[in-house]
């Protein structure tokens, strides 16, 4: 085989690779396999939280569920298509979520389950995990006897 067969057939593989790849990682239900869509989220750390910022816009408080088990953070819901009323469409484009959602979450650290808040305005569900201090963060030099 010549080096500039090899090289095609690297490039080739390569181009799938990122094909999937990119479905992967835009298209919410591919891995899924259920139907189930999983909205965006931002999970990022202040000095005193892990915060948790999902965009979940036309949902209502009643159809979230929000539970905490271990380090991890799952939240369940339920966006309903408010076109169904419409009867036949033909879509140009189909990009909007709809039906079952859930986006599970892991929590890098340990946190106060007690005083967890959450806020969810304008389409954001924000959750604030307070973080658990764990002992001083000061350096200690241990001395060898």
């Amino acid at each position: 085989m010549a080096d500039d067969d090899i090289i095609k057939g690297i490039k080739k593989t390569h181009e799938r690779m990122e094909n999937i790849f990119r479905r992967v990682f835009t298209d919410p239900l591919a891995l899924s396999g259920r139907g189930v869509w999983m909205p965006t989220c931002d999970v990022y750390e202040t000095d005193e939280n892990i915060v948790i910022l999902i965009e979940i816009a036309g949902i209502e408080k009643k159809e979230l569920k929000i539970t905490l088990e271990g380090n991890y953070l799952n939240i369940k819901g339920f966006r309903k298509d408010p076109s169904k009323k419409d009867g036949r469409r033909n879509y140009y484009y189909m990009e909007l979520n709809f039906g079952p959602f859930e986006r599970l979450v892991f929590i890098p650290c340990a946190i106060k389950a007690e005083d967890v808040t959450v806020e969810y305005e304008q389409g954001l569900l924000k959750i604030m995990l307070p973080k658990l201090n764990i002992g001083d963060k000061e350096e200690k030099v241990i001395e060898i006897e």
